[in-house]
């Protein structure tokens, strides 16, 4: 099988099982931010490596859309 077709084939599924893709992102994005995992949470690197907000406020603002992120894809599987 060559790349393009296992691409495509990749799409398809990614399309039909969205809600899944999304609740285990949601899943890695709010156990990261508890957890205070540094290639999650570390800010080093970034242009905005000393802003305001700083580490705790990634932390909340990742574990924040991992749980909306969880919430949408929960909110899918039920309805």
């Amino acid at each position: 099988m060559d790349t393009e077709a296992l691409f495509e084939r990749g799409q398809a599924l990614a399309g039909e099982h969205w809600e899944v893709l999304t609740l285990l992102l949601g899943a890695v994005l709010v156990l990261g931010a508890v957890r205070n995992w540094s290639w999650l949470c570390d800010p080093s690197g970034t242009r905005q490596a000393y802003s305001v907000m700083g580490r705790g406020g990634r932390r909340v603002v990742l574990g924040a859309l991992g749980a909306l992120l969880v919430g949408v894809s929960l909110w899918q599987m039920v309805c």
